[in-house]
C-alpha cells in the first residue's frame, strides 16, 4: 500500500471530486448548465454587436483593469488538509513539500487556463481599439503576472500576522492592477521595469516579515473555506451535508438585521437574517451581487443591444443571486435547537420567506442601479423600465413559491 504524500494527495482529491459528483448531477437536472449557456451565446452576440459598433469613448483600459486583475490575482490552493492534520501530518512535515507542489501543479494549470480565457474574451475588445502591445505579448506577460502572483500568493499564506496578510493582499492586487493598466496602455520595456522594482520590493519586504515553513492552520482554514463554498452552492439544488459554519461580522450589512423587532414571534426573523449576513453564503450573496454591479455599469455603459443586452445582464445575475440565496432554505433544517424550543414551525417558514424577500429585494435593486443610471441617459428608458419591473416580478412573485417549495421537501417536516 503507497503511503506517500503524493498518494494522500490523489486519494483526498478523488474522494472529494466523488463525492460532489451527484451534486453535479442535481444542478445539470435542474436546468442551470442550459439556461447559463444560452444566456452566454446571447452574451456572445450582444459582444459581437459591442464590437461593430464601438463607441469612440469607451474605456478600454478600465475594462481591461477590471477584468484582468481578478483572475490574475486571486490564487486559490486547494491542499485537502483538514483539522485532524496537525496531529498525523505534522510529524511528516519533511515531506510536505512534495505535497504542496502537488497542490500547486492542480491549482496553477486551472489558473492559467483562466487567465488566458479571460485573455482570449477580452483581446478582440483590446483590438478594436487604441491597441499598442502586441496580443501575443499581453498573453505572456499576463502568465508572468499569474506566476507572480501565484508566488506572492504562497508567500503570503506562510506570514505569521493576520493583520500583515491583508496589508501585503491588498499591495499585491494594487501592483497588479497597476502592471495590468501599463500593459495596455504603455510601452513594453516600461511595463517590464516597473515589474522588476515591483517584484524587488516585495521579494524585501516578504523576506523582513515573521513566516512559518508551511503554514498549517492557514492552508487548514483556506480548505475549509472552500469546501464551504462548495456545499452552499451545492445546497442551492439539493439538500448537502454541511461544514461547520465561519462566522463573520461584517458589520457593512450586519446592521441591516437590528431592524428585526425583538420578540418571540420574530425569533426566526433574528435567526435566518443573522445566519445570512454572517455565514459564507451571505459572502457568496454579496460578491455575486458585486460582479452583477460591475458588469451592469459596463454593459450599461457600452448600451449593450441598444439597452436590452444590458437588461438581459441585469436579469440574469437577479437570477443568479436568487438560485443563491435558495440556499437559506436549507439552513438550520436539521439543527436540535429549533426542535427543543416551543415556536411553532410555522414561523420558521414565515421567516425564511421574508428574509429571503428582504435580500432579494435588496440585491435585485443594487443590481438594477447601473441601469437606471446609465440607460435613460442614452435614451434607453424602456430597458431600464422593463429590468426593473421583471426584477421585481421575479423577487416578490416568483421567488416565493420556489422557497416554499424547498421549504415542504424538508424531510423534518414529515
Amino acid at each position: 500500500m503507497d503511503r506517500s504524500v503524493n498518494a494522500l494527495w490523489r486519494k483526498r482529491a478523488g474522494d472529494f471530486w466523488r463525492g460532489a459528483i451527484p451534486y453535479f448531477r442535481d444542478m445539470t437536472q435542474s436546468g442551470l448548465p442550459g439556461v447559463v449557456i444560452m444566456l452566454l451565446l446571447a452574451g456572445l452576440a450582444g459582444y459581437g454587436m459591442l464590437l461593430r459598433d464601438m463607441p469612440a469613448n469607451f474605456p478600454f483600459t478600465l475594462v481591461g483593469v477590471v477584468v484582468l486583475t481578478p483572475i490574475i490575482c486571486w490564487s486559490p490552493l486547494r491542499t485537502w488538509l483538514r483539522e485532524a492534520d496537525i496531529v498525523f501530518l505534522v510529524p511528516r512535515e519533511a515531506e510536505m513539500p512534495a505535497y504542496i507542489r502537488r497542490s500547486f501543479r492542480y491549482n496553477g494549470f486551472a489558473c492559467a487556463a483562466g487567465v488566458l480565457l479571460v485573455c482570449v474574451l477580452y483581446l478582440p475588445l483590446y483590438s478594436a481599439g487604441p491597441a499598442t502591445t502586441p496580443v501575443v505579448l499581453i498573453f505572456i506577460f499576463a502568465l508572468l503576472l499569474k506566476l507572480m502572483n501565484i508566488a506572492a500568493a504562497w508567500r503570503e499564506r506562510q506570514l505569521v500576522e493576520r493583520a500583515s496578510r491583508r496589508a501585503v493582499r491588498l499591495l499585491r492586487w494594487a501592483s497588479t492592477a497597476i502592471a495590468a493598466g501599463a500593459l495596455l496602455q504603455i510601452e513594453l520595456w516600461k511595463t517590464l521595469v516597473y515589474l522588476v522594482v515591483v517584484g524587488g520590493l516585495f521579494w524585501l519586504l516578504y523576506g523582513r516579515l515573521s513566516r512559518y515553513p508551511l503554514p498549517w492552520m492557514t492552508l487548514i482554514a483556506e480548505e475549509q473555506v472552500t469546501r464551504r463554498r462548495y456545499m452552499a452552492f451545492f445546497s442551492a439544488f439539493a439538500d448537502v451535508p454541511t461544514e461547520s459554519a465561519a462566522v463573520r461580522s461584517r458589520g457593512y450589512v450586519s446592521w441591516l438585521a437590528r431592524f428585526v423587532p425583538y420578540g418571540k414571534n420574530n425569533a426566526f426573523t433574528y435567526l435566518y437574517a443573522y445566519t445570512l449576513v454572517r455565514t459564507e453564503l451571505g459572502g457568496i450573496v454579496i460578491r455575486l451581487t458585486g460582479l452583477g454591479i460591475v458588469s451592469g455599469m459596463l454593459s450599461a455603459y457600452a448600451g449593450l443591444w441598444q439597452g436590452w443586452g444590458s437588461a438581459g445582464v441585469c436579469l440574469l445575475f437577479v437570477w443568479l443571486s436568487g438560485i443563491q440565496l435558495g440556499s437559506l432554505a436549507q439552513s438550520h433544517r436539521h439543527s436540535v435547537w429549533r426542535l427543543v424550543y416551543p415556536l411553532p414551525e410555522k414561523t420558521r417558514h414565515d421567516a425564511v420567506l421574508l428574509v429571503d424577500r428582504f435580500a432579494s429585494l435588496i440585491c435585485a435593486v443594487l443590481i438594477w442601479l447601473p441601469q437606471g443610471i446609465w440607460l435613460p441617459g442614452h435614451g434607453e428608458l424602456a430597458p431600464a423600465l422593463a429590468a426593473l419591473a421583471l426584477s421585481v416580478l421575479y423577487v416578490l412573485a416568483l421567488r416565493p413559491s420556489r422557497v416554499r417549495k424547498k421549504l415542504l421537501f424538508d424531510p423534518d417536516d414529515d
